[in-house]
């Protein structure tokens, strides 16, 4: 068994990509043991490749994407809770009896400390509360995850689970990905630069994010870039036809946004305005 394990909860094949895929990429390559949980297929999202899905097709082929994308970041096959995508905004979707938003609160924490006390990993890495882009799923995932975090580790918390053979366990840390405010609007501006037909986000949307005293740890991922693109590119559903024609050498600073990834550490608690330790494992307890 490896030294360290990690864990990823995430909603919709592609999350991992654009916030934590340097992060895991990392991880993996140094050793660590890294499994990611996925919510949904995303079956309520959009098609941007033509031809690579049709809506009927639509889950199936974003999980088999999820797939090629952990095989890239060298992460085992992907553990999927079987809900389905809520939608953005007020898409009929969330309105599915097996939408992710409707999952009764106990069945998904449920799901989710089995999961950890089966890997048993050191660290839990998730969306920050207010998930990323305002997201339903990406919201309901980092309360569940949470949750699960701090119940994981109480032999009273599913006991049933005990007698089945798996043992309580307390991962040490939790992080949460997160995004400064303001970066969703700069990310599109920097696409269009480069020749991407991406639409600006609602100004509504413009403010979204995290203020940059609240995130402690900021981090420079450049020598994933490859790697994470790598990933990027197994979503095909999700990519506009564009973003194969990107000059990821010209300037502009689209390459180093892509390069840059951003953690607050939710438990054990550091204050705002403090940073953390790069290597995320530092000071933990290996078992």
């Amino acid at each position: 068994m490896a030294l360290w394990r990690l864990m990823a909860c995430l909603a919709h094949p592609d999350d991992e990509c654009f916030s934590m895929a340097g992060i895991l990429a990392s991880s993996t390559a140094q050793g660590v043991a890294v499994e990611l949980i996925c919510a949904t297929r995303g079956e309520a999202g959009d098609i941007r490749m033509p031809g690579s899905a049709t809506p009927e097709s639509l889950g199936d082929v974003r999980h088999q994407e999820l797939r090629a994308s952990c095989n890239v970041l060298r992460i085992a096959e992907p553990i999927m809770l079987g809900y389905r995508d809520s939608g953005w905004g007020d898409d009929p979707a969330q309105r599915h009896p097996q939408a992710f938003v409707n999952a009764p609160d106990r069945d998904v924490v449920q799901q989710l400390v089995a999961e950890f006390r089966r890997f048993r990993p050191h660290v839990i890495l998730t969306f920050e509360p207010g998930g990323l882009t305002g997201h339903k799923d990406h919201i309901a995932m980092s309360k569940h995850a949470t949750f699960a975090y701090q119940v994981a580790g109480d032999p009273h918390a599913f006991p049933e689970q005990l007698q089945d053979g798996l043992d309580a366990w307390l991962p040490q840390r939790l992080l949460y990905a997160a995004r400064p405010q303001g970066s969703q609007l700069e990310r599109a501006r920097r696409l269009r630069e480069a020749g991407v037909n991406v639409p600006l986000p609602p100004p509504e949307t413009w403010g979204q994010g995290v203020p940059l005293e609240q995130i402690h740890l900021t981090l420079d991922v450049s020598e994933q870039l490859p790697t994470k693109l790598a990933s990027l590119r197994c979503h095909r559903t999700q990519a506009s036809p564009e973003m194969d024609h990107i000059d990821w050498s010209r300037g502009g600073g689209l390459a180093e946004m892509y390069s840059t990834e951003y953690l607050i550490q939710a438990d054990p608690p550091v204050p705002d305005g403090a940073t953390i330790h790069p290597d995320i494992f530092a000071g933990l307890n290996a078992e």
